[in-house]
């Protein structure tokens, strides 16, 4: 077992070569009692019952899959330099494929994609990247679903390379050459560098330094393993939607394991658990102290320095945890309210868990099961994102789902609304007959669901009024489409759509098995306002049409908004890439379950 071979002996009065590691001093230096390394080998196997682990020839297949997507960017290198340079240079030039994220932790799970970064010499130019090289992809008959996001924070092109999910970022140094031994431990790297080679590269330098600073990676990765399944099955594992991402669930495990270095994973899941329910949110989470020392080579990089002294907008951050690789940031400013407090609720409840677990009064499976999101409200908001062919799906989803969080914000500033919760798990429509109306047959479609939380001490007259937060939603999407690079990929047929859903009608659009998957959950993720009522708020819509459209991409007619007002949810007509589309004459909406 894994780590009885590992922890053996832990007790013993050998001397302490424990390294000390992190901003402060551990909390305890103990070592784990044989009843712990029980409980972490029972961990262990645990996550194996969840197929979490990759058997050897996928792990090899991986492997291979690197080796060629490396051999790829080295030819692309040298065919790029051909047309820059002489060529008796261009042997030398080199280029190379870095990893980060889950897999460069070791943490990553069976089908789980691999983050990648294509580092070039200095003569590589980005459009480079999402030219020639992306053609190069494309020509290779193992490489399925390519597309690229080049106007993304971290632009990327997105693949499946035999089989195997990849996101390669693109980063050039300022290097004549970039051989097979280059690293990116070298702050002064970045000298020179624009804003997005500086982010590619701290994907990378940042995973390299995690490891550096946590005392036993073996107990680190195990520890995290378990909290990344736990995150996933509970919903909460999502930075674009506002939740933590992997870097962040990384930092939080590898600050944990420098408070208690010698704890073994199962304990130290529960400190985990302990520490961050116990958290003086907004103090921010470092893993070393953040380098404010002159450095006149890189000065204009300390303006990307997290720090609320001097900068006011990360003064709103609400959980902020901070990269450990210069210009240390924040990884978590997406988090909002809504998003803040349930993460608190699942942490709490993770403690109550594994306390439980730690005390013998239940299993480690139980704090891994699929939690079902359905049983929580009973009143939901649903996004559908449609298109007719997969292609234009796949670059649909993609520009809707990074504005998703924008539009919990706006529920958030609704007064009427406690909490808006999002679910990350994307859902397929019932097709028998369909839930909505899209303008054509048999689209390509995928909703996201969103539940409520009403303040009902505010509910004078039971109406919910979300005019502004939807029509504010279309805007922000249809703004991100006008304005992209590639604004010429969005069409006619890619639609959004938003509707309110009662939990009694859920069964309307997805089906038994996917509505009653999972266990329920535990308690309310929010505890009512001092002052609610018993009585349930309603969402209502006025029987009135309105006709709104906006200059849209690829040639879209333009317009300007009709004084009709939405009162609550466009419920029936989709939302066009590049416009706002007309709302049909739709009948109030039953607001109770």
């Amino acid at each position: 077992i894994f780590f009885s071979s590992t922890m053996t002996g832990a007790s013993s009065g050998s001397s302490d070569s424990t390294p000390l590691l992190g901003v402060s001093q551990p909390i305890s230096m103990a070592k784990p009692t044989e009843k712990e390394v029980t409980l972490s080998d029972q961990l262990d196997l645990t996550l194996k019952s969840f197929n979490l682990y990759e058997s050897d020839e996928e792990m090899e297949t991986r492997l291979e899959v690197l080796r060629n997507v490396n051999s790829l960017v080295k030819k692309w290198v040298k065919e790029v330099s051909l047309t820059k340079m002489p060529a008796d240079e261009c042997d030398k030039v080199g280029g190379k494929l870095f990893t980060f994220g889950s897999y460069r932790l070791g943490v990553h799970g069976r089908g789980a994609d691999i983050d990648s970064l294509c580092v070039v010499p200095r003569h590589i130019d980005r459009s480079d990247f999402f030219t020639s090289f992306y053609k190069m992809l494309s020509e290779d008959p193992n490489v399925t679903d390519l597309h690229a996001v080049e106007d993304a924070f971290v632009p990327v092109i997105k693949l499946y390379y035999n089989k195997i999910d990849m996101d390669i970022l693109f980063a050039r140094l300022a290097l004549k050459e970039v051989p097979d031994d280059q690293t990116l431990h070298d702050d002064m790297l970045l000298k020179n560098l624009d804003e997005k080679c500086i982010r590619s590269l701290n994907g990378s330098r940042v995973a390299d330094q995690i490891l550096r600073l946590v005392p036993r990676v073996d107990t680190f990765t195990l520890t995290l393993r378990a909290i990344k399944l736990w995150a996933q099955n509970h919903g909460i594992y999502s930075n674009v939607l506002g939740f933590l991402g992997g870097v962040s669930w990384a930092i939080l495990v590898a600050r944990v394991c420098q408070l208690y270095p010698n704890y073994a994973p199962s304990k130290l899941v529960n400190r985990f658990f302990l520490v961050f329910a116990k958290w003086d949110w907004p103090h921010p989470v470092l893993l070393k102290d953040i380098d404010s020392s002159p450095r006149p080579d890189i000065s204009s990089l300390h303006d990307l320095v997290w720090d609320p002294r001097t900068r006011s907008t990360d003064r709103y951050h609400l959980m902020p945890i901070i990269t450990p690789a210069f210009p240390e940031q924040n990884s978590t400013f997406n988090v909002t309210t809504s998003t803040r407090t349930i993460l608190m609720s699942e942490i709490q409840e993770g403690l109550e868990i594994t306390t439980d677990v730690m005390d013998g009064h239940c299993e480690w499976k139980e704090l891994f099961e699929e939690v079902n999101f359905f049983s929580r409200y009973k009143h939901f908001l649903v996004v559908v994102c449609a298109a007719e062919s997969e292609e234009h799906h796949l670059v649909w989803e993609g520009m809707v789902k990074s504005k998703l969080r924008h539009l919990i914000g706006s529920l958030e500033r609704n007064p009427r609304i406690t909490l808006g919760h999002i679910n990350p798990k994307t859902y397929k429509p019932n097709t028998n007959p369909y839930p909505f109306q899209i303008g054509y047959e048999n689209p390509i479609a995928e909703m996201w669901f969103v539940g409520l939380e009403f303040n009902k001490s505010m509910m004078g007259t039971k109406n919910v009024v979300l005019t502004e937060e939807i029509t504010g939603f279309h805007d922000t999407v249809n703004r991100a489409t006008r304005y992209s690079k590639g604004r010429e990929t969005f069409t006619d047929d890619m639609k959004m759509l938003l509707n309110y859903v009662a939990r009694k009608d859920l069964i309307k659009w997805i089906s038994k098995s996917e509505l009653t998957k999972g266990r329920p959950a535990r308690k309310p993720t929010v505890v009512p306002t001092a002052g609610s009522t018993p009585s349930t708020p309603r969402i209502v819509e006025r029987r009135e049409s309105q006709s709104a459209s906006m200059d849209g991409v690829s040639g879209m007619s333009g317009g300007t908004p009709s004084s009709t007002a939405l009162t609550a949810v466009d419920s029936s007509t989709p939302f066009t890439a590049g416009e706002v589309s007309s709302t049909s004459d739709a009948g109030p909406s039953n607001g109770g379950e």
